[in-house]
């Protein structure tokens, strides 16, 4: 988040693939401050930008290691056991 929220109580998951050359990665990285405490990264191996959606290659992205059937289904595992994990 480009917001501070970090003394909020949401609980945050942030999933992005190692081949993504979209993602502005020092944006990214110095925007993590402004996490709650206890947020999520999932890093999904060989996933790219474009593959996060149906649009189709993205300009700069990177060669993905997976199919985009994969990546999907491996989000939606991540977010779902997120979103279905009690807190504690």
């Amino acid at each position: 988040s480009s917001r501070d929220l970090s003394q909020s109580s949401l609980r945050v998951l942030s999933v992005f693939g190692s081949e993504d050359r979209v993602l502005n990665r020092e944006k990214y990285e110095e925007c993590q401050a402004n996490l709650p405490a206890g947020w999520i990264e999932i890093k999904i191996d060989g996933g790219c930008h474009a593959y996060f959606g149906m649009y189709g290659t993205q300009k700069g992205d990177g060669t993905p290691a997976l199919s985009a059937e994969e990546q999907i289904r491996l989000s939606a595992a991540y977010i779902s056991e997120f979103l279905f994990t009690e807190v504690h």
